[in-house]
């Protein structure tokens, strides 16, 4: 079996960063997580997704505009291979479902809010939520829908996962088996 690859890929503020703006640093603890439950490392590339986007395994993207603008802005010939690796971090909640995953035909994503509430929660704590992502993939991994549904994605709930980090790790593992067969 091949090990699973994902690469971390940061794009700079397109206008003048703002005090407050996030960095690499921000995300750091929630990649390592990730790549930990995972059993792999996670290199940062810092670029627009345009010129640093590996050839394969998944993508973690924080993109500095929507990311359909990241994908639209990637050679049309790659569009469709890195929309089906691509997992955005860090993005707008509202129509999620239907603005980023339906539209973009990518395998999740997850949302400021979950990120945050993922750093405040206890770590002790075990259940998992804030990945939106394909439902038979969910099923998969023991997750189930919650509150927000469309036609092929979901916002998913594990009872057993050990947080988000754990639960996008067995996520896309179970995604990296179902494209491999």
């Amino acid at each position: 079996m091949i090990p699973m690859r994902i690469t971390w890929v940061y794009e700079p503020p397109r206008l003048p960063p703002a005090p407050n703006q996030v960095t690499p640093q921000t995300y750091a603890r929630f990649v390592d997580e990730v790549g930990r439950r995972a059993g792999v490392d996670i290199p940062l590339v810092e670029g627009f997704l345009r010129d640093v986007a590996p050839a394969d395994g998944f993508i973690l993207l924080k993109a500095s505009a929507h990311p359909g603008v990241a994908l639209d802005e990637c050679d049309v010939r790659r569009q469709a291979d890195i929309a089906s690796r691509l997992i955005p971090i860090d993005v707008d909640r509202t129509r999620i479902l239907e603005t980023l995953l339906e539209a973009l035909s990518i395998p999740a994503a997850i949302d400021l809010m979950s990120l945050d509430e993922w750093e405040t929660k206890d770590p002790a704590t075990i259940g998992a939520w804030g990945l939106h992502g394909r439902k038979d993939i969910g099923e998969l991994v023991g997750a189930s829908c919650k509150l927000y549904k469309s036609a092929r994605y979901c916002y998913l709930h594990s009872p057993t996962h050990h947080g988000l980090p754990h639960l996008l790790a067995d996520y896309l593992a179970a995604l990296a088996r179902t494209t491999a067969a």
